[in-house]
């Protein structure tokens, strides 16, 4: 569906949240430039599910690499009479770009942004398909706005992305220059190879890695939150035995100690947990490597015994 089609409303929105996505970046370095969060009651409630998200997180990245580098052995056959020099040139630069500081920094706020509109998506829907809606039966129009409206917002968010992440992989460039030489039928699957590489690359060389020291960081933290929860619940529990308190003070007291005593109980199996996830992921971060590496010198041996293009 054209991108017009969605609206001047809705395209400021996407605009909004792409540009809002930006603060995101820090996500990206190897290192923490802020202070620990482990003291705030709101942090503290949240921490095992962090712990469980960054193992859930590792677990899908590292699926979605293997299930890429699986494909590898299948591109050439999907190319028609490529120039094989040309085609080593798109596989080179995808797999270096995966690697490098712009593609992963775009990765991460991509990465931002899609959580964002998958977790507020049905809300998002809602506000923005029921504006359209209504502009139209003011105008004594009946027809279904909505559905087309929202299926707009989705691909104009997904073309968005996809653009952007683009923007940051030198594989993009390098098929707009050699368009000539690996031929107009075969930009598009090339495209999509290149996206998959660096993907794949970023997923393997970048990702893993920075998901790992993360939970290595937020482990190190478990003493401090399991102090924090304590000192809520405690502070909620004063509210609840003080026959002072209002009645929205002692509700909003008893939401706290529920959700300090729920974290309590969540903590040590997540942290234990966290633990002998992190003692398995140097192995399995190294396999992945080396997977994948086999998987693109596989890829590459294929593509050099092409026949040369006369």
């Amino acid at each position: 569906m054209p991108q017009g089609s969605l609206g001047s409303a809705g395209r400021v929105f996407v605009v909004a949240v792409l540009a809002a996505a930006s603060l995101s970046a820090c996500s990206s370095q190897p290192t923490p430039t802020f202070a620990s969060a482990a003291g705030e009651s709101s942090y503290a409630e949240r921490y095992p599910a962090n712990l469980l998200a960054l193992r859930t997180e590792y677990a899908a990245d590292e699926e979605r690499a293997r299930k890429i580098m699986a494909d590898f052995p299948s591109y050439p056959g999907a190319i028609t009479a490529p120039n094989p020099d040309a085609y080593q040139g798109v596989v080179v630069r995808a797999d270096a770009a995966g690697k490098s500081g712009a593609y992963a920094e775009q990765a991460a706020e991509n990465q931002s942004v899609e959580r964002f509109f998958t977790d507020e998506k049905d809300n998002l829907n809602q506000k923005v398909g029921g504006a359209a809606q209504y502009a139209a039966k003011q105008k004594d129009c009946t027809a279904d706005v909505f559905s087309p409206t929202v299926g707009a917002l989705d691909h104009s968010v997904d073309k968005a992305l996809e653009d952007r992440l683009r923007a940051h992989d030198e594989a993009h460039r390098f098929i707009d220059d050699q368009q000539d030489a690996l031929g107009k039928p075969n930009l598009e699957k090339l495209q999509k190879q290149a996206d998959d590489i660096s993907l794949a690359s970023y997923f393997v060389h970048v990702r893993t890695k920075q998901l790992k020291a993360e939970l290595a960081r937020q482990v190190n933290e478990a003493s401090d939150v399991k102090s924090t929860l304590s000192r809520s619940d405690e502070q909620a529990k004063a509210v609840l035995t003080n026959p002072g308190a209002s009645k929205p003070a002692k509700a909003t007291a008893q939401t706290r100690a529920n959700s300090a005593e729920a974290a309590s109980k969540q903590l040590d199996s997540e942290v234990d947990q966290a633990k002998r996830a992190l003692s398995d992921l140097d192995a399995r971060t190294e396999k992945l490597e080396k997977d994948y590496a086999a998987a693109l010198d596989a890829l590459e041996k294929a593509i050099a015994n092409l026949p040369k293009k006369t």
